[in-house]
């Protein structure tokens, strides 16, 4: 088995050091062995799980939802079929960040637009003069 140094397994997961103490903290890592010296000792399970758990975060699962994850997975197990419908409403969740994007981007384009245009709309003409701008 092979162990790692605090900051050897923080480079190679690409973490900040400090991340390692917080995950211990959460429980989403394991609290690792020590070396005689008192070195904090991680394993390639520790490697493992830090890998998952940037790479769920870049999915947008929240620590919280991680661990969650984890901790069933530890005592009654996961199956695919509950991974896929946690996996569908993150995307459902994340379609609908989208559409409310979608529709400030609108906005602020509309907006642009009525900034732009020599007959100007009453409420950005409004706006203009409130922020003291010559129009």
């Amino acid at each position: 088995m092979t162990e790692y140094l605090r900051g050897q397994i923080a480079k190679m997961a690409n973490v900040n050091m400090e991340t390692l103490r917080y995950y211990e903290e959460l429980g989403l890592i394991s609290t690792p062995l020590r070396s005689q010296a008192g070195y904090r000792l991680y394993s390639d399970e520790v490697l493992s799980r830090l890998v998952f758990i940037h790479n769920a975060k870049l999915c947008g699962f929240t620590l919280k939802e991680i661990k969650k994850a984890l901790t069933k997975s530890e005592s009654s197990g996961i199956s695919i079929a509950d991974f896929v419908t946690v996996v569908d409403k993150k995307m459902d969740r994340v379609r609908g960040e989208i559409a409310k994007q979608e529709i400030k981007l609108t906005a602020i384009a509309d907006l642009r637009k009525n900034l732009l245009a020599t007959d100007k709309h009453p409420g950005v003409q409004s706006t203009l003069e409130i922020l003291k701008m010559d129009s």
